[in-house]
């Protein structure tokens, strides 16, 4: 009786992840995602791959069950090394598998197992999912190798709970620069390009990104752009940050300072950036990094540290392990 009812499951879960089909489409793709605005992040709008895949072309894939569709799959596909690759677009966190019902793993599970005998055979795959996904099993059968990242995240909140998060030592910067600075809330992309470049001057770096996908974010309607500037009474800006968000989180993208700038003029943007964050109801995501100073700071404004996973896999198991070994797997 125990084999029978055993054998009764299987067939059930394989009629259901039968009736789970997935197909490249991308009139359908549009649709579900205009038909739940309000939901699907903004790394996964149209628009926004639109404005920045640069190098290759975004392909897109729609779930569907009981002829309604029920999830969405970007893949931004490219050449690297003369090899067909699937990456991440540059400053996009997350991306790969959407569903309304994220979080429920079951779901997900047969979702992401379905998608995986679909999607088109490449060489080397480097995605960062939604931090919504927990189970990543089904990548993992497929040969997958898994890396926990993080970010912090500020959840909607009122401002007095937010501000009983932030570190003294935080609060004493902000306020430092509150008493010498001035916030420019209507900044352009000239004002924040030489700040952003005077950072990575600093650290020996050049920029890492064209500023031709700067200006195409800023000139993305969906991602409500917003570049603010931390001045001094003579107007010379100390510190810049550009901010992109959807429906329900604002996300810290893209920041820059001066040399000698004034002390606490990147706190002082981002707080200025929650508490607008908090007014609208919205959460606010630092984009973690892995940098521990980079990381220390992001922690001291109080937000909760969130996992999301990185998957990746090379066609290859000895390339697999030498680009494993020198460390050549990144998220772009």
């Amino acid at each position: 009786m125990g084999m029978i009812k055993q054998s009764l499951v299987f067939a059930t879960k394989k009629c259901h992840l039968c009736i789970m089909v997935w197909k490249e489409d991308l009139a359908a793709y549009i649709q579900f995602c205009e038909a739940n605005a309000a939901s699907v992040p903004l790394f996964y709008q149209p628009s926004w791959l639109e404005a920045v895949i640069i190098n290759g072309s975004c392909r897109f894939w729609v779930a569907e069950k009981s002829g309604e569709t029920v999830a969405i799959f970007a893949g931004h596909y490219r050449k690297k090394y003369g090899l067909k690759v699937l990456l991440m677009p540059q400053l996009t966190p997350y991306m790969g598998i959407w569903t309304i019902r994220i979080q429920d793993d079951e779901w997900m599970r047969d979702l992401t197992t379905t998608l995986l005998q679909q999607l088109p055979s490449v060489f080397f795959t480097s995605l960062c999912l939604h931090p919504g996904i927990k189970d990543v099993m089904p990548w993992k059968w497929k040969g997958y190798q898994q890396q926990t990242r993080f970010t912090y995240l500020i959840k909607a909140a009122d401002k007095s709970e937010y501000h009983k998060g932030i570190q003294g030592k935080l609060h004493n910067h902000i306020k430092y620069a509150t008493e010498r600075l001035t916030i420019d809330t209507n900044a352009d992309l000239q004002a924040l390009l030489p700040l952003v470049k005077d950072s990575f001057t600093q650290q020996g770096l050049s920029l890492p990104y064209p500023e031709k996908l700067l200006e195409k974010i800023v000139a993305c309607k969906t991602a409500k752009a917003r570049i603010t500037l931390a001045l001094d009474h003579n107007h010379e800006a100390h510190a810049a940050l550009l901010t992109v968000e959807d429906a329900h989180t604002v996300y810290n993208l893209v920041s820059g300072r001066k040399n000698q700038a004034v002390r606490g003029a990147m706190p002082l943007l981002l707080n200025e950036a929650i508490e607008r964050a908090m007014d609208e109801g919205k959460n606010f995501d630092f984009e973690g990094s892995s940098i521990q100073r980079i990381a220390t700071f992001f922690a001291s404004f109080g937000g909760k540290l969130t996992p999301f996973h990185h998957v990746y896999r090379s066609a290859n198991r000895l390339t697999d392990a030498i680009i494993a070994l020198i460390g050549k797997y990144k998220a772009q």
